[in-house]
């Protein structure tokens, strides 16, 4: 399984950068994992971009307020039921495009509250390596 997570918006805090980069690494060890950046700009251009990597080969994964919440076992174990790669969908100041929504195969929330992109980038690649650390048994999840 690959994941891509394609990310509408620059992680301007290092903060939020050096914690990111911890979790993408000790992920990769166990599952191969892309970030992209999508320069947060004019609502249709931002789409067009974020559409490029819709496709039938993968499963796609938006992640807005509206979605389903899950725990973090639940999440281990939706991750690892999907047959396909999977691209994660994190929107700009302005969301989600509507097509973006419904094109997505799921949608997915962490949290009823709107998150910064930033925000939502630390707590989705937390909670990939969450459901590794589940699924491989390691002492990392306390439950």
């Amino acid at each position: 399984m690959k994941i891509k997570i394609i990310v509408v918006g620059k992680i301007k805090e290092s903060a939020f950068q050096n914690r990111i980069n911890e979790y993408i690494k000790w992920v990769s060890k166990d599952i191969l994992i892309e970030i992209i950046h999508i320069k947060d700009g004019k609502p249709k251009d931002v789409e067009t971009k974020q559409l490029a990597h819709i496709s039938t080969d993968s499963i796609s994964v938006c992640l807005s307020e509206e979605g389903q919440q899950f725990t973090s076992r639940e999440f281990s174990k939706f991750l690892y039921s999907q047959t396909r790669d999977l691209v994660f969908f994190i929107g700009g100041p302005d969301g989600h495009s509507e097509i973006i929504r419904k094109k997505s195969n799921h949608l997915i929330s962490f949290s009823k509250m709107t998150l910064p992109h930033e925000m939502a980038l630390v707590v989705l690649t937390e909670q990939l390596f969450r459901a590794v650390s589940i699924k491989k048994g390691s002492k990392y999840h306390r439950d």
